[in-house]
């Protein structure tokens, strides 16, 4: 079987994301297909928002100046649940739940 070609702004842990579903389901078509896109199109937003939190110290400055969590941080977290919960729905939960667990604490990348 041939790599597919992934889209260009797909960090590699996403990519690794899409295979290990593939692998898991390799008859995943229509519908299904969509969705695991979908699921790699948020966790590609999660990384990015993640930068973004990083790179301003996870820390923004609310509307009356207090310190707050940086909004980036939050919508990143979403991002990575939302596509949790589809990821779910295409194969098993312990498989999803490692795979991100991995990437969030830094797992091996291809």
């Amino acid at each position: 079987m041939t790599s597919p070609a992934y889209p260009l702004h797909w960090p590699d842990a996403v990519t690794d994301t899409y295979d290990a579903v593939l692998a898991e389901s390799p008859t995943l078509s229509g519908a299904s297909h969509s969705s695991l896109v979908e699921a790699c199109e948020l966790l590609t937003a999660a990384y990015a928002l993640q930068a973004v939190a990083a790179g301003a110290g996870y820390v923004a400055t609310g509307s009356t100046g207090q310190a707050v969590v940086h909004p980036a941080t939050v919508e990143s977290r979403l991002s990575r649940e939302a596509a949790a919960r589809i990821l779910a729905r295409l194969i098993a939960p312990t498989t999803v739940g490692q795979k991100l667990a991995r990437q969030r604490h830094g797992g091996a990348t291809r």
